[in-house]
């Protein structure tokens, strides 16, 4: 898998892994830059160039009020999906074949979130403005 840092204005504002290319995920209109090795790299870092190597340097992103608030936000509504899918047993249930339509239905939704959980991150405003996703 291979992890790629987006770079507007000279600040990364977003970083993805993939084992696709990133032209795949995002418009190709985006500029993306390879984070190879054991470079450190996070939200709000400047972005240097030099001499066609990039490097990473600034405060964390995370360290901020609003990295803060954005991590506890997300931590608290994965927490919920989790504890309902797992309470109710639905991925056991069809595994088995004892899923009513209602159970795969409610399944279905779940899965749905998760997907559009997962990439809040490539909304346009992201960090700054998120949508979270409706919780089924």
């Amino acid at each position: 898998m291979k992890k790629y840092a987006r770079i507007v204005d000279g600040l990364v504002d977003n970083i993805y892994e993939t084992n696709n290319p990133i032209t795949e995920e995002f418009p190709a209109d985006q500029f993306w830059v390879e984070v190879v090795g054991d470079t450190v790299v996070d939200y709000s870092f400047k972005a240097v160039n030099t001499n066609g190597v990039w490097s990473f340097d600034g405060s964390p992103y995370w360290q901020s009020e609003l990295g803060n608030q954005l991590r506890r936000e997300r931590a608290a509504r994965l927490d919920k999906v989790i504890n309902s899918v797992t309470a109710a047993a639905l991925l056991a249930k069809v595994d088995l074949g004892l899923a009513t339509a209602a159970d795969q239905a409610y399944l279905l939704a779940y899965k749905q979130y998760c997907v559009a959980f997962s990439e809040v991150n490539k909304q346009p405003g992201f960090p700054l403005t998120i949508v979270w996703p409706e919780r089924p």
